[in-house]
């Protein structure tokens, strides 16, 4: 009876301890999201990395109602590559704030759009840019791409897009 006691507290010590070893494997941080025309800073970030990747929240005010904004990932991997990548997109309300999140794999390459790397390859090394995109007044007709894609601007034209706002995460 006491053996299987002692046997029964080491395996829930082992069962508690996995979990644990996995969340201590990964690192938060959270930075300003500043408006790139001035600096200002209009909101937060958070990024986590893990072995297998980064994920983000980022929360971020100053924005137009009723245009379509985008964030997209930069990496810049610490073999000096970069990629950029999509992240995610939405419709903004009338107050003028909103909220995204997404994260990405090491090795994905869904969403690339341009850079001399098409994947985060390093996740605790890579320096973490988040670019905050507006497309325009959301148009009905094309309002999932305008969301969805680096170019698709209203009025037609990779001109009329604007890189709003950043947040930056270097490697811990």
């Amino acid at each position: 009876m006491k053996r299987r006691l002692v046997v029964s507290v080491v395996l829930l010590g082992l069962l508690a301890a996995i979990p644990l070893s996995r969340a201590g494997a990964a690192t938060q941080t959270t930075h300003d999201v500043t408006r790139i025309s001035d600096n200002a800073t209009v909101g937060t970030s958070t990024l986590t990395r893990t072995g297998g990747g980064v994920s983000f929240s980022l929360e971020t005010s100053g924005l137009e109602a009723g245009h379509a904004v985008t964030v997209w990932w930069m990496v810049a991997n610490p073999d000096g590559g970069m990629a950029v990548l999509y992240a995610a997109g939405h419709v903004i309300d009338d107050s003028g704030t909103a909220e995204f999140g997404a994260s990405l794999k090491v090795g994905e390459d869904d969403g690339w759009v341009m850079g001399d790397d098409r994947t985060l390859e390093d996740a605790s090394g890579a320096t973490v840019y988040l670019v905050v995109r507006d497309h325009g007044l959301a148009d009905p007709g094309m309002v999932d791409e305008q969301i969805h894609t680096f170019g698709a601007c209203n009025p037609a034209g990779m001109e009329n897009c604007h890189d709003l706002q950043m947040s930056v995460h270097p490697p811990s």
